[in-house]
């Protein structure tokens, strides 16, 4: 049904008031209820035919599916502007080429632009979410006069065929301008459920190979292909309950909404969150919870931190991190965080993590060990691993290629770059490549020669040099000493690098020696290690 001039303009005025655009009376108000937000706020951009536009069932422009999902998406704080201007009714396929061709310039319908008229190339461009249906106006001729002659199955194949070949040169253009537009096409239903029953029966063979064929299409496109056949289906006298007109009813286009577009469009990456959080598991009962700063219209006043969906916290906007104690061990937690803003309003979308406690680790042979509690949490925190036979082995000695997997491990070390070493080529990849992590972040250098020598024991010397080199590239300052001597006798043959790597670790409380010497050619114990990397790993992570 082709509209007036006149009337598709007060059409789309009092549309723009029922999509809660604010008045000059009620902006300050409007804006106030904007909820804070972690996700990218999107422009939604509608194209297509008299569905897309709104007609309903009475061949008036209402509320459609489209208007049902930018609803819906601007409540949960997704978009920044909505325009459904470029959908018009009666509009083929090629009609919707024409205009992007030509780069018409239409009013715009809907809520968040600055101006009231917007090119549709533009448009186009700055979307980051396209919905579009288009297709069945080329059809609908043929359809209606099958009513009265029967199915002219070679015409429809013939129109179908350059119809999905149409929406194939649409999506190419607009993936032209946009390449990474989300684009969401849709798919058909049934549109003349009234019709008798042996029309109907190849109605349903025609759209289920259409819709086929264009899911096909879009998908080639890189597109994504909404089916909506099953939903109104589902409830026709609701859906279509006009037999004289193929528009859905307003609760039709809602469904259409609810149940095949928002389902999928929610799954969009533009709206993950769950980067925004991460969890420090510290160790068996205590974890820290890192979250990003969100965004908000007027300011974010505090976040709400939820712990298995009790409020559990509340800090103020400036506090991005929190630590949770008292946990119980081996048990699962979910913790959300959600902000808030001035007006009282709580973030819909946010971050949250599942996360497991570790259980108590007990090793077989440590029972009566000194370093058995720095065991138990160098193993909690993974920065150091026991045997598959339940032993711990403290007093095995630790090598150099040990050394270095752990730190590269317990400081989340990572590189493209491989290690220039010439006997480390027996090792596997997964190895090679901490070795190569501990090279490029400066932990390690080698020898003379060129070799790493990654089957000998670490020995004392060169563990304090790996930790120091790791202590300045994780603070990332220089490590400082004071003037203060070394009670250690036996370290003075060592360069300067090595005698500072041992002053700081010294100084910071972390080794103490025996008596007045270091023994810094001493081969490192694992049971050493685990007390030397617990206690620098504190201080690295305070």
């Amino acid at each position: 049904m082709q509209l007036s001039k006149k009337f598709r303009f007060l059409a789309a005025s009092i549309l723009t008031l029922q999509l809660m655009a604010p008045t000059a009376a009620n902006a300050e108000e409007q804006s106030d209820n904007i909820a804070p937000s972690w996700v990218v706020q999107a422009d939604y951009l509608a194209l297509g035919d008299s569905l897309a536009q709104g007609i309903n069932e009475l061949g008036i422009l209402g509320l459609g599916y489209t208007d049902f999902v930018a609803q819906a998406l601007q409540h949960e704080g997704f978009l920044a502007s909505y325009n459904k201007g470029f959908a018009m009714s009666g509009y083929a396929t090629t009609n919707i080429l024409t205009d992007i061709h030509n780069n018409v310039e239409k009013v715009v319908t809907g809520f968040g632009y600055t101006s009231e008229q917007v090119k549709l190339r533009d448009a186009i461009k700055n979307a980051e979410i396209i919905t579009l249906t288009a297709g069945a106006n080329d059809l609908l001729p043929i359809l209606k006069e099958s009513q009265q002659t029967g199915i002219n199955t070679a015409a429809i194949i013939k129109t179908t065929k350059e119809a999905v070949t149409n929406i194939g040169t649409i999506l190419t253009e607009i993936k032209k301008l946009n390449p990474q537009a989300e684009v969401y096409v849709m798919g058909y239903y049934n549109s003349f459920p009234y019709y008798e029953e042996k029309l109907q029966a190849q109605f349903k063979v025609l759209l289920a190979t259409l819709n086929s064929t264009l899911k096909s299409t879009v998908e080639k496109a890189g597109a994504t292909f909404v089916p909506t056949y099953d939903i109104v289906a589902k409830d026709v006298p609701s859906y279509l309950p006009n037999p004289e007109n193929i528009h859905l009813s307003e609760a039709g286009y809602l469904a259409v909404a609810n149940e095949a577009f928002l389902p999928i469009m929610k799954k969009s990456p533009l709206w993950d969150v769950s980067k925004a959080i991460n969890v420090n598991i510290k160790d068996q009962t205590t974890v820290e919870v890192h979250w990003q700063a969100a965004t908000d219209n007027v300011g974010v006043a505090n976040y709400h931190v939820y712990v298995n969906d009790q409020l559990t916290s509340t800090v103020d906007a400036l506090t991005t991190s929190i630590t949770l104690d008292k946990l119980t061990e081996n048990t699962a937690y979910h913790v959300a965080v959600k902000a808030v803003d001035a007006a009282g309003n709580e973030s819909v979308q946010s971050p949250e993590v599942t996360f497991t406690t570790k259980g108590a680790i007990s090793f077989t042979d440590i029972d009566k060990h000194w370093a058995k509690e720095y065991i138990q949490q160098a193993a909690a925190t993974g920065i150091m691993n026991g045997y598959p036979d339940g032993t711990f082995r403290p007093e095995h000695q630790v090598t150099r290629v040990q050394a270095a997997a752990i730190l590269v491990r317990s400081l989340g070390l990572t590189t493209h770059e491989q290690a220039p070493f010439a006997d480390i080529a027996n090792y596997d990849a997964k190895t090679k490549s901490e070795i190569a992590a501990a090279y490029a972040h400066g932990l390690i250098k080698g020898t003379a020669d060129g070799k790493f020598n990654p089957a000998q024991p670490v020995t004392r010397a060169q563990l304090a040099l790996m930790l120091y080199r790791a202590y300045e590239q994780q603070v990332n300052q220089p490590s400082i000493a004071t003037g203060s001597e070394l009670p250690f006798t036996d370290i003075a043959s060592y360069d300067a690098e090595t005698q500072q790597a041992i002053k700081m670790l010294y100084e910071l409380g972390i080794v103490t020696g025996d008596g007045k010497k270091y023994l810094p050619a001493a081969p490192t114990k694992r049971s050493e290690a685990a007390k030397i990397l617990v206690n620098i790993s504190q201080l690295i992570t305070q």
